[in-house]
């Protein structure tokens, strides 16, 4: 009986608001004091002067053109239960005009789709003026056509029960929380669990704004952001303790993780692709104008795995020719890691793995960097496809990728490259095309360590738009030759003789040593030119630099 009544406590029947087209159905329980409903059409209006009890509202059906508006001063309960609801008149789809803490539900095996219109004067197409809690196994879609998708104004937590949120799209942020003040405690993006998904949004996938902290420390975040955006981006700390972090950079100018004090990454898997000219995956950013935290720009790494991939170029400003350069981690202060692994990996001449302006230290932990020769932005192709591929070296399969990168070319132009998901004995390479089909063969290379190498497919490899080659179980077999480019006379060692060999093959001279051809090309056009001669002193020139000499 005791626990009967305690359970009762909490016990009151649901608010129900049912949603038909141009209408909206409120059906306020006899057990609900102090709870009133004004219904205009499909627009709802709750009014609670309720105090001392957490009522739970259960919102169904379907309109676009609705809206629902809640008013108290007492917490509450919003079960999304099957609610597909667009305000196409000005408004948020919901607005919580409530201070306190907003728990929200998705309720399992329902989907549920909220958006506003392009004008009035929400805030986002789902408003919280409080805090909001979410959690429960189902599916939540937000567009944000105005401003944002998701605002609240103190603290957003997701908890490990947390389904699916996805941001479809939003003019400004994907997920926006603060209008705090200085050492507000309250004001934070908390993600305990959950899958989110952000796309297709004006300014930053989730931002933790006004001394806000962003905190990521389980479930799966994939954001891909525009020009001049951060995927996450806190004005304080931003710390990754756990949890799936997947993000691609995609916009001129943009970042993937900025703080404006400190980032620290102490576990989990982050993922960042950088395809945007004048980008950078991390940036410790420091702030000498007046902002909301000073002198900060700090980077920490103490666990987990980073992985970085760089692929933009330069980026020069119209008005002060500036140059921005396209890079990893970019760190205005000091940058410490005594943990985890980070790779980087650098394509074409034109991006950088990183560079710290303040004290770099390094107690623990381990830092892989690979620049390669080879450029490749996919943003400049229109069409794509697969391959699941693995290098294989004398017969057997390549399992440590560390300061590796495989690449894809048609005739010189590179069209393709490989990650490799830690654990997995394949790689997913991407390939790329401005045509639909190319009947042009795909040639494929190795860069580990300095040296490259051209490898030799198992199968014909040409562009179709769209398709795959190979399986995670079965995929593309690259092997690898014993001699790498620019050892022109297989001795294993790339040096003056290789030069003198090249020289005078350019000048119909015949060399002591044995000439191949195979290696002599390695710019991959075919022909051996004064161009492939540029390329192996540069070569010994870099290595050269590398041993002090």
């Amino acid at each position: 009986m005791l626990v009967m009544s305690v359970l009762g406590l909490n016990a009151q029947s649901p608010i129900d608001i049912k949603w038909s087209g141009t209408t909206a159905n409120v059906n306020i329980p006899a057990d609900v004091a102090g709870v009133t409903a004004t219904v205009e059409g499909a627009n709802v209006s709750i009014t609670s002067v309720n105090t001392d009890t957490e009522y739970t509202y259960r919102l169904s059906g379907s309109s676009t053109d609705g809206s629902l508006n809640i008013y108290g001063d007492y917490k509450l309960t919003l079960q999304l239960a099957g609610l597909s609801l667009t305000n196409a008149h000005g408004g948020a789809a919901i607005d919580v005009e409530c201070g306190k803490r907003i728990a929200v539900e998705l309720v399992k095996g329902t989907r549920n789709s909220l958006a506003d219109t392009d004008h009035g004067s929400q805030k986002a197409a789902l408003y919280f003026k409080g805090h909001a809690e979410f959690e429960g196994h189902g599916t939540l879609n937000v567009t944000g056509h105005l401003k944002h998708a998701i605002c609240a104004k103190e603290y957003i937590e997701l908890k490990a029960t947390t389904g699916t949120i996805n941001v479809l799209g939003a003019v400004s942020d994907g997920i926006h929380c603060g209008k705090g003040k200085a050492g507000n405690e309250h004001n934070y993006f908390l993600m305990r669990g959950g899958n989110v998904n952000i796309l297709n949004v004006g300014a930053d996938g989730i931002d933790s704004d006004d001394y806000g902290t962003l905190n990521i420390e389980g479930g799966t975040v994939s954001i891909n952001t525009g020009d001049g955006a951060t995927a996450l981006k806190a004005d304080s700390l931003l710390n990754i303790s756990g949890g799936k972090v997947s993000i691609s950079v995609t916009g001129d100018d943009s970042e993937g993780l900025r703080s404006r004090y400190r980032t620290t990454i102490s576990g989990g898997q982050t993922d960042i692709i950088v395809t945007g000219n004048g980008s950078k995956a991390i940036k410790g950013k420091r702030y000498e104008e007046e902002a909301t935290v000073l002198d900060g720009g700090y980077v920490d790494i103490s666990g987990g795995e980073v992985n970085i991939h760089v692929l933009g170029g330069n980026l020069k400003d119209v008005d002060t020719g500036d140059i921005s350069k396209c890079m990893g981690i970019s760190v205005d202060a000091d940058f410490l890691q005594t943990g985890g692994t980070v790779n980087i990996t650098a394509l074409g001449p034109e991006t950088y793995t990183y560079n710290v302006k303040g004290s770099e230290s390094s107690d623990g932990g381990t830092i892989n960097t690979v620049s390669t020769p080879w450029a490749l932005n996919p943003t400049n192709f229109q069409y794509d496809m697969s391959a699941y591929v693995v290098v294989r070296k004398a017969g057997t399969a390549c399992t440590d990728y560390t300061g590796k990168a495989v690449g894809a070319f048609i005739g010189t132009q590179c069209v393709g490259y490989a990650v490799f998901p830690a654990g997995a004995n394949y790689g997913i390479m991407r390939l790329y095309s401005d045509k639909a089909a190319d009947n042009g063969t795909m040639s494929f290379r190795l860069y580990d360590n300095d040296a490259e190498y051209r490898l030799i497919p198992s199968q014909t490899v040409t562009f179709a738009a769209q398709t795959a080659i190979g399986t995670p179980e079965m995929p593309l077999e690259l092997d690898c030759p014993a001699y790498e480019l620019s050892d022109i006379n297989h001795d294993k060692t790339v040096d003056n003789l290789d030069v003198e060999c090249l020289a005078c093959k350019l000048v119909g001279k015949t060399h002591s040593t044995t000439f191949n051809s195979a290696q002599a090309d390695i710019d991959g056009d075919g022909n051996i030119t004064i161009a492939d001669l540029t390329r192996i002193v540069m070569l010994i020139l870099k290595r050269q630099e590398g041993q002090g000499m």
